[in-house]
């Protein structure tokens, strides 16, 4: 009898044979997981690509380590900030709508959502990449006396995965409204070179 249903004690598996190695047979040349695929470096280039063509510069604003930080609440009651870094981040600008509410006016659309280059955000910051806290300066290009300038850093997350590699870094932040405690260094700006990632100059 070739098939026993009713039975599975006893069973042993029988392994094909092979005249490969057993590293040829656990990393194959059509593996997806490949870090040095060609493939993974051509997905890389696109998504660099893709961003340069349909994003925009914003300014980053990466929140410094204090000691008078709760660690508790998670709250900092003077935050300062490191010199900005600009990136191209794709992001939608949305209309303003303005509510008049018992306190004042306020927006009801004050969230974005910015995407940035998972490979430039980790040359430009290393494994920190964004945390909390952190500010994004977007170009909102209007003639209106009221528009969004910064916004706050609630979540970031990788997107974009192909074969098991993250493109893309995602944030969704919520747009400051007249925080006095907030008070990015505008002076000086960091840029950074991308041929050689470690290298950062401060221009005043």
């Amino acid at each position: 009898m070739i098939h026993r249903f009713g039975q599975s004690e006893g069973v042993v598996p029988i392994s094909a044979h092979s005249n490969r190695t057993d590293v040829e047979i656990e990393n194959p040349l059509y593996q997806v997981q490949d870090i040095e695929s060609l493939d993974v470096a051509s997905a890389r280039r696109v998504a660099r690509e893709a961003v340069n063509v349909d994003g925009a510069l914003v300014r980053i604003y990466a929140r410094t380590d204090n000691d008078d930080v709760d660690v508790v609440w998670d709250e900092d009651p003077d935050p300062t900030y490191m010199a900005p870094v600009p990136l191209k981040g794709f992001f939608v600008p949305q209309p303003l709508e303005a509510e008049l509410t018992q306190w004042g006016v306020e927006f009801s659309n004050n969230r974005a959502e910015v995407a940035f280059v998972l490979e430039e955000m980790f040359g430009a910051f290393g494994d920190r990449l964004l945390r909390p806290g952190d500010l994004l300066e977007v170009p909102y290009n209007s003639i209106s006396r009221v528009k969004p300038k910064y916004y706050k850093i609630e979540n970031a997350q990788e997107t974009g995965n192909y074969r098991y590699t993250w493109l893309y870094l995602t944030c969704q932040a919520m747009l400051l409204q007249g925080d006095v405690n907030i008070r990015p260094a505008t002076d000086q700006l960091q840029y950074v070179d991308y041929d050689d990632p470690s290298i950062a100059v401060d221009h005043k």
